[in-house]
């Protein structure tokens, strides 16, 4: 019984963990990885039980408040991609009004 709650309380830790590398990789941008470890926590909470036990609660602290820094790096990396998306957008302007007119064709002569 005692081990069977070490073990759960390992679990708990191991989520803890999972938020300290989950922060790590957004901090470098390291988005690719992100993906595998989310799927790798959808499989610790899995075999978590519903209702965490007492003795999880500070390693569910831990991760909580990881996850709110997660959540503020998430909001800043999408601040800067929207600015850089918005100077592109700007620029293309700027160079479409460099572009050359097109003088349009017709198709048919004067005579119809």
């Amino acid at each position: 019984m005692a081990s069977d709650c070490r073990r759960l309380s390992d679990r708990y830790e191991q989520l803890a963990e999972l938020a300290r590398t989950e922060l790590a990789l957004v901090r470098a941008g390291e988005w690719e990885k992100l993906a595998e470890l989310d799927a790798n926590r959808q499989a610790l909470m899995a075999q978590l039980p519903e209702r965490a036990p007492q003795d999880a609660l500070p390693a569910l602290d831990r991760t909580a408040e990881l996850q709110r820094q997660v959540s503020a790096e998430l909001a800043k990396a999408i601040a800067i991609v929207k600015q850089q998306l918005g100077r592109i957008e700007r620029g293309r302007g700027a160079v479409r009004g460099y572009a050359p007119s097109l003088e349009r064709r017709k198709l048919v002569d004067s005579a119809g």
